[in-house]
């Protein structure tokens, strides 16, 4: 029995008989509901929730540099980064992900901030907001991280451990410095020198003094003494700053040993000037590159070369063609070939075989020299041999005059030096005992020893008599001081006395002739090509 027939209709008013509809439509409906909920899809019926900030939103609120508020776990990421500030650590955790994040909180001001991450594929975005004095910065991500995510980064993470601990052992100086000179982080080997780092002003100064803020700048290498300390000696390192970040990424290396190289090259580049400074010799030396790299004023004044020019490092080719201009070389005869004689020299110089004797117009002689040089270069030498010469043609003409004071005595004669080699003999000797040799220019007489004249004296002799005892005064290491005559009997001559004279620097005169000379002859002595020495008779 229903309502409706347990009371009657007459007796229900409009009101209450609209009351009673509307409660049988809605226990109809739900009936209906709870009949269909199993039959429809998972995700109509699913309630829709708000998007949690601690699923999709990560907020963090600083007052000043101060982190006040953070999610759960992200401070001791932060705390991971160093003993900088809490906005610096959290601008390097974030600064991996996201451009453009101001180094300083100072910097963010106006209306809200809104940076995309850095990668394309990654669709993460940073609100940063500022308040007065509080700055809220809101890390939004447009979907949940998934397992594929959750394993790339723990194998980044692993990456990244293996990369510090390979930094960490790295024996060069490694660290990061920020603006106002404060070093974030560095390495073992760099907290090692870190003291002596912030001692050195020449280190610290260069990175303080640069105003330039921008981002990714190339960086820049200069080279910094630190100071002694703790035992250690002076060290040098040139560092290698690059900015990154608002803050300068450091290196330093080792370069003490370079530094004192270099000091010891250029000690030794000044002695060495200051030796070929004081040398008569023009010395112009040529790098590799066929480049003058060196010249010392004795070559100023032998080739008249302005001091400008050669200081331009001018090369080899133009260095000659000005000798020439200025006819401090002998003109060529064919100056199309001259290049190719250039060529020649350059190539006979580097394999030390150029030597060359330059008689100029002016009257002057130069030695030119060449010679190779380490790392190849060529090095040439110029040398004045006029006063040489000159001497040379006195000394040639000094002995033709005594060689034709020789030829006019009658007598012959021979001059035997304090080793027993026959140094002159005049024509009359020559005559006497080589008579198959015309003259002197001919035979080299200075290869005769005294042996080899005793036997062409015993040839002409009628009789040994007397000649063994010339023999010995020659080849003696002790001759007497006196002169000695023998009585000898010579096929061409008959008997002629033979004197035995002593002379300067142990040289002894011998003569054939019908009389003793009773006074030395004065002679000049030439230089001797190297002859066999006459051993000791006993």
């Amino acid at each position: 029995m229903t309502l409706i027939n347990a009371i009657p209709l007459k007796e229900l008013t409009i009101y209450e008989l609209s009351l009673a509809l509307l409660l049988s439509i809605a226990l109809t409906g739900t009936c209906l509901l709870l009949l269909l909920v199993p039959r429809l899809p998972e995700r109509l019926v699913r309630p829709r929730t708000r998007r949690g900030r601690s699923a999709l939103e990560a907020r963090f609120v600083f007052v000043g540099e101060e982190l006040v508020e953070a999610p759960a776990g992200w401070r001791d990421l932060l705390q991971q980064q160093g003993e900088a500030s809490d906005w610096q650590c959290f601008r390097e955790v974030l600064s991996t992900r996201f451009q453009g994040v101001p180094p300083a909180v100072t910097q963010i001001s106006g209306p809200p901030m809104r940076l995309a991450a850095a990668s394309t594929t990654d669709p993460a975005l940073l609100h940063l907001r500022r308040r007065r004095d509080q700055l809220t910065v809101t890390l939004t991500e447009t979907r949940p991280a998934g397992l594929t995510d959750r394993y790339a980064a723990l194998h980044a993470r692993q990456a990244q451990g293996v990369l510090e601990d390979r930094l960490e052992h790295l024996p060069i100086p490694v660290w990061t410095m920020g603006n106002g000179g404060v070093v974030t982080s560095g390495n073992a080997a760099f907290r090692s020198i870190g003291d002596r780092f912030a001692a050195s002003d020449e280190a610290v100064a260069p990175l303080l003094r640069s105003d330039d803020r921008s981002e990714g700048r190339p960086g820049f290498t200069y080279r910094a003494l630190l100071p002694a300390m703790d035992r250690q000696a002076e060290t040098w390192v040139d560092v290698s700053a690059r900015r990154a970040g608002g803050a300068w990424d450091c290196a330093a290396l080792d370069v003490s040993d370079l530094v004192k190289a270099e000091l010891a090259q250029r000690n030794f580049v000044q002695t060495l000037t200051k030796t070929f400074a004081q040398l008569s010799t023009g010395l112009a030396i040529f790098d590799r590159d066929r480049q003058l790299i060196l010249f010392n004023p004795a070559l100023l004044d032998l080739t008249q070369l302005s001091p400008e020019f050669l200081a331009s490092r001018p090369a080899l080719s133009h260095f000659f063609d000005h000798l020439r201009d200025r006819q401090i070389m002998p003109e060529p005869k064919d100056y199309t070939s001259w290049r190719e004689q250039l060529n020649a020299l350059v190539s006979a110089a580097a394999d030390g075989r150029y030597q060359e004797t330059w008689s100029l117009d002016s009257g002057a002689t130069y030695r030119v020299t060449g010679r190779p040089h380490p790392n190849g270069a060529v090095a040439f030498l110029f040398e004045d041999i006029t006063d040489h010469i000159a001497m040379t043609r006195r000394f040639r003409q000094q002995l033709s005059l005594s060689q034709s004071v020789l030829d006019a005595f009658t007598d012959a004669i021979a001059i035997f030096d304090r080793d027993g080699v026959m140094s002159h003999c005049n024509q009359t000797y020559r005559e006497l005992f080589h008579a198959d040799i015309p003259d002197q220019e001919a035979a080299d007489l200075q290869e005769l020893t005294a042996r080899e004249a005793h036997e062409s004296w015993t040839r002409q002799a009628l009789s040994p008599l007397g000649l063994d005892e010339v023999l010995a005064q020659l080849v003696s290491t002790r001759p007497g001081r006196e002169a000695t005559r023998h009585v000898l009997q010579l096929r061409r001559m008959g008997e002629v006395t033979c004197s035995v004279l002593p002379l300067i620097g142990g040289a002894r005169m011998v003569t054939f002739g019908g009389q003793r000379a009773s006074l030395p002859i004065p002679l000049e002595t030439r230089p001797r090509l190297p002859r066999q020495r006459i051993a000791s008779s006993g």
